[in-house]
């Protein structure tokens, strides 16, 4: 065998190009890798990223790491006709990091974009409506609606779901309540909403709203005062 050294070089490199290497499951025997083998690696396996990577599944029957329709779905789906999708609790880069959580509550009531992994000219951007785990605890049921984007799932094709606006509501906006027993014209009051709140007061025992002067601090506290005492509650949003 002659010297690498002597050998060319492929330019440019393409995807049939092979070169030779161990195959570490198969009692180290010696093989051939293609090019576009070992870049489908690196993308599906190797590479890492805040998104989740999917192959699309058009049939009944589970398969990890994919996206489908219960029940099985057409080979070619045009994005803009999806109304619900099942997603697997594991995506292809792992079969043990188990992603419903995150699915679950960081993409329920927010927006999402799905992209084909290799054409990203096929996308669309969905609002996610409920989120829930099959009986089998193996896939997430999405609830979606559709808000823009054009083209096709199409059967063994990757795609990227990537968070694209998360609604805060979500999880239930925080708020804070506090008495306010009338003994002084100024109240101090630490909220901890690490937001600038809206704030109502209300007398006690009445429906009365009561108006006074409000002075954010910072995010989490700020100084009710007022030309009057009050007895009631403040309520912050």
């Amino acid at each position: 065998m002659a010297r690498i050294s002597t050998y060319g070089n492929a330019s440019p490199v393409v995807a049939a190009d092979k070169w030779i290497g161990t195959d570490s499951q198969d009692n180290s025997a010696t093989k051939n890798f293609t090019a576009q083998a070992v870049a489908d690696f690196i993308n599906t396996i190797g590479g890492e990223a805040q998104n989740l990577r999917y192959k699309y599944n058009d049939s009944a029957i589970y398969e990890t790491g994919s996206i489908s329709f219960t029940g099985g779905g057409a080979a070619n789906v045009l994005l803009n006709s999806i109304t619900s999708i099942d997603a697997g609790v594991f995506d292809t880069r792992s079969t043990t990091i188990n992603v419903s959580s995150f699915i679950e509550t960081a993409l329920l009531n927010s927006e999402i974009l799905l992209t084909q992994t290799d054409d990203i000219a096929s996308w669309a951007i969905y609002s996610i409506d409920t989120a829930v785990k099959k009986a089998t605890g193996l896939e997430v049921k999405l609830g979606l609606t559709f808000k823009a984007g054009g083209g096709s799932l199409i059967a063994n094709k990757d795609y990227f779901i990537s968070l694209l606006n998360y609604d805060s509501s979500a999880a239930g906006d925080l708020n804070f309540t506090v008495g306010l027993p009338g003994n002084s014209l100024v109240y101090l009051i630490t909220h901890n909403l690490n937001k600038f709140p809206a704030i109502s007061v209300f007398e006690q025992g009445t429906s009365n709203e009561i108006y006074g002067q409000v002075t954010y601090n910072n995010l989490n506290q700020c100084t009710l005062t007022f030309t009057s005492l009050v007895t009631g509650t403040a309520t912050f949003n």
